[in-house]
C-alpha cells in the first residue's frame, strides 16, 4: 500500500470492554465527524465472551463498506510484563518459549494458553509484553473475518493509551477503566515499568494509595511531581490529588492510531 493510499484509508477503530463497545471512524489520522458510537454490553460477570457476541452482534448488522478494524481490548483481558532482555527474542520460535516462562513464573500455568506478544525495544533492553487468552484474540480474528473485514490489529488499551501522549513526554501516566487501575512510568519513548490492579467505582482515593504503595518497590517513583491521568472509568472523580493531571479523552476507540502489536 503506497503512502497517499495509507494515509486517504478509513479504519474502524473499536474498543471492547467489559460492559460497552466503542467506536469511531479514522481518515488521515482523525476522527471523522459523527462516526462515533458507543454500544453498552450487559455484561454482569464482566466476561469477555458475553462482550465478543456483542462485537459479533455489531459486525453482522454494521452495514459499512467492510472497512478495515483495528481493536483495542480492555486491561482486565491482558496481561502485561516488562521482560528481561535476552537473546531467545531475536527468534520467533525461542521468543515465544522464553515469553511462556516469562508469563507463567508471574501468572502460573494458565499463561500456557495465552497468546504472547512483545514490543520492538532497542537490542539489549527489557521489553514490554502482553498475555491475551488466545481463544478470545481469535474470537477477535474470527469474528472479523467471518463478515469480510480485514483486522489490522488487536492490542492492548494501554498502547493507544499511551501513543495519544507520548508526544508530551510525560514521566508517568495512569490509565483507569471500569474496575481496572493501571499505573508506568516512561522514559526514552518508551513504557519502562507496569503496576496493575483491580479497583472499584471510588476509585479517587484508590489511586493516590497505589502510587504510594507502588512507590515503597520503587523509590525512585519519588523524583515524579505530575502524573498524566486518563479516565476510561465512566465515573469521574472529584477532588483528585494534584499529582494526578487528567488528559482530554473523547473515548477509548479515539485514542486509537498506529497499532504496536497485532
Amino acid at each position: 500500500m503506497s503512502l497517499i493510499e495509507r494515509l486517504a484509508r478509513t479504519t474502524v477503530c473499536l474498543h471492547l470492554a467489559p460492559h460497552a463497545l466503542h467506536g469511531v471512524q479514522r481518515r488521515a489520522g482523525r476522527p471523522v465527524a459523527g462516526s462515533a458510537f458507543h454500544l453498552p454490553i450487559v455484561n454482569p460477570c464482566a466476561s469477555w465472551e458475553v462482550a465478543l457476541a456483542a462485537l459479533c452482534g455489531w459486525l453482522e448488522q454494521d452495514s459499512g463498506k467492510k472497512l478495515p478494524l483495528a481493536i483495542s481490548l480492555a486491561s482486565r483481558w491482558c496481561a502485561m510484563l516488562i521482560v528481561p532482555w535476552s537473546g531467545a527474542l531475536l527468534d520467533r520460535s525461542s521468543a515465544q518459549r522464553f515469553l511462556h516462562g516469562q508469563f507463567a513464573a508471574v501468572y502460573g500455568d494458565s499463561a500456557r494458553a495465552w497468546r504472547l506478544a512483545a514490543d520492538d525495544a532497542p537490542f539489549g533492553q527489557p521489553r514490554l509484553a502482553c498475555g491475551i487468552d488466545a481463544a478470545l484474540l481469535q474470537g477477535v480474528q474470527d469474528a472479523a473475518g467471518a463478515q469480510g473485514r480485514r483486522c489490522l490489529s488487536v492490542e492492548p488499551i494501554v498502547g493507544p493509551a499511551w501513543r495519544s501522549i507520548a508526544a508530551g513526554k510525560p514521566a508517568a501516566f495512569a490509565l483507569v477503566e471500569a474496575g481496572r487501575l493501571l499505573l508506568a512510568t516512561s522514559g526514552g519513548g518508551r513504557i519502562t515499568a507496569l503496576h496493575s490492579q483491580s479497583c472499584d467505582a471510588a476509585w479517587g482515593a484508590e489511586l493516590e494509595r497505589a502510587w504510594r504503595r507502588w512507590n515503597l518497590r520503587a523509590p525512585q517513583l519519588d523524583t515524579i511531581e505530575h502524573v498524566a491521568l486518563l479516565d476510561l472509568s465512566g465515573v469521574p472523580q472529584p477532588d483528585l490529588p494534584a499529582r494526578f493531571q487528567a488528559m482530554p479523552v473523547a473515548s477509548a476507540a479515539h485514542l486509537m492510531r498506529e497499532a504496536a502489536w497485532v
